[in-house]
């Protein structure tokens, strides 16, 4: 297992311990329009935990990006997910001319015989998570069958090359089903 699936399993799973179940019912927040917003997997305290902050520097005027390119992973055979952090997708290099923003879609379908099981999908560029990365989006149950699990995050990141993997977190063991990650490159 390597350094960043440690880290993100063992502080994930650090803060339900502590916190409890109720950690779930109190991270909810009102949103602007009465909506209750979804629990999430603390930003705050994976980032003390040797996750790094996005760089805020590398904000961007949205109004005149193009897309240049799309990269897509997706898999098609049932994963047996053992609870804690895995890598959906394997790394991808991508190569940026000039500063860029990465935007993500991802769809999965989870399966989890473990009433309170939720999952959050984790998509990573360069080891920082995107904007809006592991949210959880409510309990899994055994009676949906198959779920389909979204997501759509955003990363802002300068020229160079870059890493993009997109990881799944579950509180318990679950089944990963077919699933696919389009990261879309905006200049």
């Amino acid at each position: 297992m390597n350094r960043t699936k440690l880290l993100l399993s063992t502080a994930v799973g650090m803060a339900f311990v502590v916190a409890g179940p109720t950690a779930i019912a109190l991270g909810k927040k009102q949103q602007h329009n009465g909506q209750k917003a979804h629990a999430s997997v603390s930003t705050a305290f994976l980032n003390a935990h040797g996750f790094k902050a996005a760089p805020s520097n590398q904000a961007r005027k949205h109004s005149s990006l193009k897309e240049r390119f799309l990269v897509e992973t997706w898999g098609v055979t049932t994963v047996n997910l053992t609870g804690g952090t895995i890598a959906e997708d394997a790394p991808t290099s991508i190569a940026c001319k000039k500063a860029c923003t990465v935007v993500t879609l991802n769809t999965a379908e989870v399966l989890s015989y473990y009433s309170y099981n939720q999952v959050g999908i984790c998509p990573m560029v360069d080891g920082y998570m995107t904007n809006g990365a592991c949210y959880f989006s409510g309990a899994l149950s055994a009676q949906d069958l198959y779920r389909n699990e979204t997501n759509q995050t955003n990363l802002s990141v300068g020229a160079g090359t870059h890493t993009v993997q997109t990881y799944l977190y579950t509180l318990a063991p679950a089944y990963l089903g077919h699933y696919q990650n389009d990261y879309h490159v905006y200049e």
